[in-house]
């Protein structure tokens, strides 16, 4: 026995003032919701602005710290080469002094130089030939 097809005694049809209500309800419900929606994609699209430039000045401060990384290796290797250039020259000065210190050099230096001679020796100056060329 089907009782789709027959209006049932215990059911009573709605108010009027009680379905205006419902559908009152309803609508407040939808605008509500949409309401929600609307603020949640504000939010979504603060957080994602913000997120983006959080990310700008992170990649900003990651490039200017490249930047000066690649500045001090620069200065850096500029200071090794003068460091080298200068442990060179103190080399160079070192083994000076040490050949100032040796007497056989000093006589060489004051007879090549400043034309010293021993006692009864005779010096030659002889053209050089090879510069006419």
């Amino acid at each position: 026995m089907s009782s789709y097809g027959r209006i049932q005694s215990n059911i009573t049809p709605l108010n009027a003032k009680i379905a205006h209500q419902i559908e009152a309800s309803a609508n407040q419900r939808d605008r509500a919701a949409a309401h929600y929606r609307k603020a949640h994609a504000r939010r979504k699209k603060r957080i994602m602005w913000i997120g983006l430039l959080v990310t700008m000045i992170f990649l900003a401060q990651l490039l200017i710290g490249q930047v000066n990384l690649h500045a001090a290796n620069k200065s850096l290797t500029t200071s090794e080469q003068k460091l080298e250039s200068a442990k060179s020259t103190n080399k160079d000065l070192k083994k000076n002094v040490s050949q100032l210190n040796d007497p056989s050099y000093l006589q060489q230096i004051l007879r090549e130089k400043y034309g010293y001679t021993r006692q009864g020796e005779i010096i030659y100056n002889l053209p050089d030939y090879s510069s006419d060329k």
